[in-house]
């Protein structure tokens, strides 16, 4: 039995299946980058029933808990910042520094762009996002399928990239 930090114990229902499918695919080599939360939780947890707004700007190390959906115009996260979704991911637009793990679905009508290693975005749900960059080894790792406008990465590994996920299960779809 997996055991969370205290502050993350009254999502186990959710979390923990959700970290037991992340690490069997991690196990079988199916992940391009492993989902560690105990790095993402490491400065501590800011619990949050929902995010709505224009634009939310993370900034800080603490990982944001939030239990609901984050709606919002413009995400952005900043390099040391960590943001963990329970539910639902929706977005204009996002510029990604820092790690982010979302367990709900992904819709990012614009682009996603992420920088710089080792930070992630892993989204276990289906996700509908236009153009998604990857730069300086920054990893996207969409498992529940779905479709993007396109799928750049600016070391040139998004083949290798998609055919991991599919070997994961995803029947995700570019340039649909």
């Amino acid at each position: 039995m997996r055991v969370l930090p205290s502050l993350l114990e009254s999502h186990s229902s959710i979390l923990s299946p959700a970290l037991d499918q992340l690490e069997a695919l991690d196990a079988d080599g199916m992940l391009a980058a492993p989902v560690d939360l105990d790095a993402m939780v490491q400065h501590g947890v800011d619990p949050r029933p929902r995010l709505d707004g224009q634009r939310l700007e993370l900034s800080e190390p603490t990982c944001v808990v939030v239990a609901g959906d984050v709606v919002v115009e413009t995400l952005v996260l900043e390099e040391q910042s960590v943001l963990l979704v329970l539910g639902n991911l929706k977005a204009r637009s996002a510029e990604l520094y820092g790690t982010a793990l979302v367990l709900g679905t992904c819709e990012v009508s614009e682009s996603i762009v992420g920088h710089g290693e080792p930070h992630t975005l892993t989204v276990l749900g289906a996700v509908h996002a236009g153009r998604c960059e990857m730069h300086q080894q920054y990893i996207m790792q969409f498992l529940g399928g779905g479709t993007l406008a396109g799928l750049s990465d600016s070391e040139g590994g998004e083949e290798e990239l998609l055919e991991l996920m599919r070997a994961a299960g995803s029947e995700l779809q570019v340039g649909a």
